[in-house]
């Protein structure tokens, strides 16, 4: 009888943690016992992960922490099967496994991709990142990458070959996606006869929204009239305010929060705008394209491409560049995509298929 644990530092509103609650969810769907364990049993997916499944908490997101508490919890609940995410319970789990001789099996997935060149303040976190997957990740029963560019870029970084590591797609929305996108929606300013443009993130440097609005004001001399939307809280919130405020774009840039439900904002824009450094995959984009909507997205490492099919699916430009992005902008609303394509092609990422996939290498 199969029993499955996966390790998350919290629940915050990120994309591994979407997407384990989503596998969890479906894995109770196909009566497989789950549990959660956290390092902080805190943030908003809680809220959607099924009430039956028993969440743990460990006190602490240190990888001291974990390596201390693991091994005996390990031999406590006596788990066949363990996902990990973050990089400190993954390595953490690794050195549990040996400490306490459990015979679970650890399964580390990967999230993300960075891109080529990154910022000496890095420097740190990425040598001891490269250490916890040249040393610790090749002992994991499986490594599941979340695309082909994230695996690919996971061979690079950790110089291994990783013979045992494999892709699935994220599975990112399932039927109840399309009556959340009806649902009435107030917005916080008139939007009539305005072209509405839209981007879901965290506030973050690798989200790069602030090339985002850079890109807007070249769009304003081709359309006055138009808005943006961004959707999402987080640390840079502050800066993007002085932004806007500074080039005088409060009635044009609109910083909305963090919103329960983004389908309906989703389904009210005109193009959806994904100005991102790098990426793991872009469950974003799926979101928008079963609704229909043309994407324009930065051609970051690594899921943009592979899901707009390098520009046949949406419209693709370089990383960091405003004036690009803006004319990738001005094409995506003046040369709207088939939304019926768009969305048959979506399915494929439905949490449904996915979830079987997942079952399949267990």
């Amino acid at each position: 009888m199969k029993k499955v644990l996966f390790i998350l530092d919290n629940l915050e509103g990120g994309g591994a943690e979407r997407v384990f609650v989503n596998i969890a969810n479906g894995f109770v769907k196909e009566h497989i016992d789950v549990e959660f364990l956290l390092g902080k049993r805190q943030g908003i997916y809680q809220g959607i992960l099924d009430k039956s499944i028993p969440v743990h908490e460990v006190g602490g997101m240190s990888l001291l922490k974990y390596i201390r508490f693991f091994p005996a919890f390990f031999r406590q609940h006596k788990y066949t099967h363990i996902f990990t995410a973050s990089h400190y319970p993954a390595a953490a789990a690794i050195l549990a496994k040996k400490m306490s001789s459990v015979n679970a099996k650890i399964y580390q997935t990967h999230h993300f991709s960075h891109p080529p060149r990154r910022e000496l303040k890095y420097l740190k976190g990425d040598l001891l990142l490269k250490a916890i997957y040249f040393f610790l990740t090749p002992a994991a029963h499986k490594i599941i990458a979340v695309s082909k560019g994230s695996l690919s870029w996971l061979r690079r970084f950790s110089h291994r070959s990783l013979r045992q590591a494999m892709h699935i797609y994220n599975p990112v929305f399932d039927e109840s996606i399309y009556e959340k996108a009806k649902e009435p929606l107030t917005m916080p300013v008139s939007t009539e006869g305005r072209t509405i443009l839209l981007n879901i993130g965290r506030l973050s440097e690798q989200k790069d929204q602030l090339t985002l609005i850079k890109a807007f004001q070249l769009y304003l001399k081709y359309d006055p009239q138009a808005i943006l939307f961004i959707v999402g809280t987080g640390p840079l919130q502050s800066q993007l305010e002085s932004y806007i405020k500074t080039y005088e774009l409060q009635k044009e840039v609109i910083l909305a929060g963090f919103q329960d439900n983004p389908y309906n904002w989703i389904l009210a824009c005109d193009v959806f705008v994904l100005s991102s450094k790098y990426e793991g995959f872009g469950n974003v984009i799926v979101e928008a394209m079963a609704l229909g909507k043309t994407v324009v997205s930065t051609d970051c490492p690594s899921g943009p491409a592979e899901i707009l099919e390098d520009g046949r699916l949406g419209f693709l430009c370089p990383v960091g560049e405003p004036v690009l992005l803006a004319e990738a902008i001005r094409k995506g609303v003046t040369c709207q995509l088939d939304s019926t394509l768009l969305g048959e092609v979506s399915k494929q990422y439905m949490t449904p298929a996915i979830i079987q996939q997942y079952i399949a290498v267990l």
